[in-house]
């Protein structure tokens, strides 16, 4: 399924200045446009007041994790159903449970690729514009 990506609206949360600019710049060269937080603090107010089209948060931010990120989230009814990507160095089961017990719809370990973050971001959006009926899981 192809549909028009240009000028939605990507939020990512990461601390890690180099991580963040990668990320952007795949983005925008995509046709995206990337909002940006270095904090979770700053994510939480940021989307107070916009809801981005996908949501990319790290796990490990300097002022809160991102599992608080996406719990503050849930507390918002209308921003709880933000296609959410958790990212960090390392993952454990239980984040991933965690994460996904919150809305996150995908989950990865850096270092990655610039080709597997926008394969994951496509599969975000993906499966927030597609109907009900299609959007069941196969394992």
């Amino acid at each position: 399924m192809n549909f028009d990506t240009r000028g939605l609206k990507i939020m990512i949360v990461e601390h890690d200045r180099t991580i963040l600019e990668i990320i952007q710049l795949r983005l925008d060269v995509a046709g995206y446009h990337s909002v940006m937080a270095r904090t979770g603090q700053a994510a939480v107010e940021a989307l107070s007041s916009f809801r981005p089209a996908a949501l990319i948060v790290e796990l490990n931010l300097p002022d809160m994790s991102g599992l608080q990120v996406l719990a503050s989230l849930n507390r918002g009814s209308d921003q709880c159903a933000i296609p959410s990507l958790l990212m960090a160095r390392q993952l454990g089961a239980g984040d991933v449970q965690r994460a996904v017990g919150l809305g996150a719809r995908d989950c990865m370990t850096k270092p990655f690729s610039g080709a597997e973050i926008m394969t994951r971001i496509g599969r975000l959006l993906a499966r927030a514009t597609a109907p009900a009926a299609a959007s069941v899981v196969r394992v």
